[in-house]
């Protein structure tokens, strides 16, 4: 059995459209048993209640309710990581659960002091917490990490998140010390790229790069990326390529050509002189589904003026027959890029969609106009373009 999820470090929310819950856990390809498995579901299951929680969660919660839920979390994870290392003594990824125990560390709460639930702030000093027992535990935890930096079997994808997780609280101190600066992440970014050459923390550490240099959306993001398109990072370097091919856009013409998934054949180029709409989409994606209408009355309203739209379907090869019988429901007659790959969407991929719905709006020559051709803004553009 290969452990196949994804590691979303605690406090750090998933904000693309991609909106699905990610597992708290390490890609790694080592075959593991399937009690192993079973331990690990366990504690994937207990940090998942620590966050990011779906819409509706918090509502008829008190502060205090949440604050008992995260520590009896926090010392379920704990417990729980423990009992693996323990009992699993030679399966590499015993290291797991220590990374588990390092991203959540318990405050040994007690009780509750009155007041928590009208607090601003984090609330700390409401907490009735048993400081030996913290402390007690804080030394035992040095001890793991210590056998961890040691251990000669521990995963990359482990070392790699490790090695990330670290340099965020080296941040934070950092902040708190006013050293913080884009040099720190810059430098971070690059050494993690050098030693996880497979890895994605270097993408990730790059792309805070980018929204904290203030170049995300300027002219200046173009220079950003061409300097990362050859980092030995293969993930840092396939995004630094697609990015630059979204930047080319506006000055060269889009080009993809096509079997729909109804067999019609579809050429961009063919459509020169016309204004298209690529939406980046999927029958699963809730905000995709919500911009329908808006994308159905504007093609209805405009192409006979010149207005085309052309799918790009993010549904996984499973899900064939539901996009055909989605796109037949719900009246949309334009065609549909469709390769089954989901997210490794090949022309997605070309793009650097990592959300969606993406909508690019090209012009009458192919160069993209907009990569958020959205809500009243789309008929607007339409309008623009077509001289209306």
């Amino acid at each position: 059995m290969k452990r196949l999820l994804t590691l979303a470090l605690l406090g750090l929310a998933t904000l693309s459209a991609q909106a699905q819950r990610s597992t708290l856990t390490t890609v790694t390809s080592v075959a593991i048993s399937e009690e192993a498995a079973a331990a690990l579901k366990q504690l994937d299951e207990a940090h998942l209640l620590l966050g990011p929680q779906p819409q509706g969660y918090f509502e008829g919660k008190t502060r205090t309710d949440l604050a008992r839920i995260r520590e009896a979390s926090q010392q379920k994870i704990r417990e729980l990581a423990v009992t693996f290392y323990e009992t699993h003594p030679k399966d590499p990824l015993r290291w797991e659960g220590v990374l588990h125990m390092l991203m959540v560390q318990p405050d040994f709460v007690t009780g509750y002091k009155e007041g928590l639930d009208q607090a601003k702030g984090p609330g700390q000093e409401f907490l009735i917490m048993d400081e030996a027992a913290k402390a007690a535990w804080t030394k035992e935890l040095g001890l793991y990490r210590e056998a961890m930096l040691k251990a000669s079997d521990v995963p990359w994808e482990i070392q790699e998140s490790l090695a990330s997780l670290e340099y965020h609280k080296s941040f934070t101190e950092a902040r708190r010390a006013k050293t913080y600066n884009e040099a720190l992440l810059a430098k971070a970014a690059s050494d993690l790229a050098t030693r996880f050459p497979k890895g994605y923390a270097a993408l990730r550490m790059h792309l805070m790069q980018l929204r904290e240099s203030g170049k995300q959306g300027t002219a200046a993001e173009a220079d950003f990326w061409t300097g990362l398109a050859q980092s030995p990072n293969e993930k840092v370097a396939e995004r630094a390529r697609s990015e630059l091919r979204v930047a080319n856009l506006k000055t060269k013409p889009m080009e993809l050509k096509f079997t729909a998934v109804d067999g019609r054949a579809v050429d961009l180029e063919k459509l020169r002189g016309k204004v298209v709409l690529v939406d980046f989409w999927a029958t699963w994606c809730g905000p995709c589904v919500a911009e329908l209408p808006n994308v159905k009355k504007v093609h209805a309203s405009y192409h006979d003026k010149g207005f085309e739209v052309v799918g790009i379907s993010l549904d996984k090869e499973s899900d064939k027959q539901k996009l055909i019988d989605f796109t037949k429901k719900n009246d949309m007659p334009w065609p549909q890029y469709f390769d089954g790959k989901g997210w490794g969407n090949d022309v997605a991929k070309s793009y650097a969609i990592t959300g969606i719905p993406a909508m690019f709006l090209l012009d009458q020559k192919g160069n993209i106009v907009t990569t958020n051709a959205r809500g009243e803004k789309l008929e607007a553009e339409v309008k623009r373009l077509l001289g209306l």
